[in-house]
């Protein structure tokens, strides 16, 4: 994931996904009420989405195999947007999606439960094998982007 600063947070979040870019909004990551509460600027936008992506990877680290977890990316007023990873002996099947639990529902910075279970999680196209250390560097370039 990439946050790119056009100053609306609007279409301002891109996640690269098989070759294809998934634009979505860093509004809800500028509204997060437990990370940096009474600011709602790029900065902040930049420390939640940091936060959000560890929350990433420690979940990502605790899965055994066949124990799925969830990752949001898109956070909307009627649903979010998730990527579906279940731990495979040699890495993770991943799949993207989405489910109507509410982008307004909870924390970017605190995504608690949803990170193991989601309810109603459907699938936006086929799921894909990601080597394990593929996945997790990815995350890290990631959050290293978001850093800087």
């Amino acid at each position: 994931m990439n946050f790119i600063d056009n100053e609306t947070q609007h279409n301002d979040i891109v996640l690269q996904w098989e070759g294809k870019n998934w634009v979505c909004d860093s509004y809800y990551l500028a509204l997060d009420d437990y990370l940096l509460p009474e600011v709602e600027d790029a900065a902040k936008v930049r420390a939640v989405l940091w936060r959000l992506l560890e929350q990433w990877l420690e979940v990502l680290n605790e899965l055994h195999v066949d124990e799925i977890a969830f990752l949001p990316y898109d956070f909307s007023d009627q649903y979010t947007g998730w990527l579906r990873c279940t731990r495979r002996q040699e890495g993770f099947l991943v799949a993207r999606g989405w489910s109507d639990v509410e982008g307004w529902s909870f924390a970017p910075s605190g995504v608690g439960s949803l990170l193991r279970k989601l309810e109603e999680f459907r699938t936006d196209g086929p799921s894909v094998e990601v080597p394990t250390e593929e996945l997790l560097e990815s995350i890290r370039r990631s959050m290293a982007r978001a850093a800087s």
